[in-house]
């Protein structure tokens, strides 16, 4: 059976992308990199993907490592798995970069005030 890789739901094996990540399945589940740094941790909390997006490649500009985190449950349509339904997901990284993390992000929401 064929696995999303970003929200790793399973699929029927003529399904060759995920319906809400809209990324190609593969043939198993692996490892991700999150394991890899240990815990990991919110940095913050996103309204959309867009936005969890714009915040990842602000903090992969960093060097650091940034993990999406989507509140929806998969194969239900938009339907949060949380009761923060105001909120799409979380941007995670690894607990030792969280000063960083949150000092690159500081910087950034400070340069959108400047324009």
């Amino acid at each position: 059976m064929p696995f999303c890789p970003q929200c790793n739901a399973e699929y029927k094996p003529e399904v060759l992308m995920c319906s809400d990540c809209k990324v190609q399945l593969v043939p198993e589940l692996v490892q991700t990199e999150v394991t890899e740094y240990g815990d990991w941790c919110v940095v913050e909390s996103v309204p959309n993907e867009l936005a969890g997006n714009i915040l990842q490649s602000v903090l992969q500009e960093e060097g650091i490592p940034v993990y999406l985190r989507c509140h929806e449950v998969p194969y239900y349509g938009g339907v949060k798995g949380n009761i923060k339904q105001s909120e799409w997901g979380d941007v995670l990284v690894p607990v030792n970069l969280l000063p960083q993390a949150q000092a690159s992000l500081q910087a950034y929401f400070d340069s959108l005030q400047e324009v």
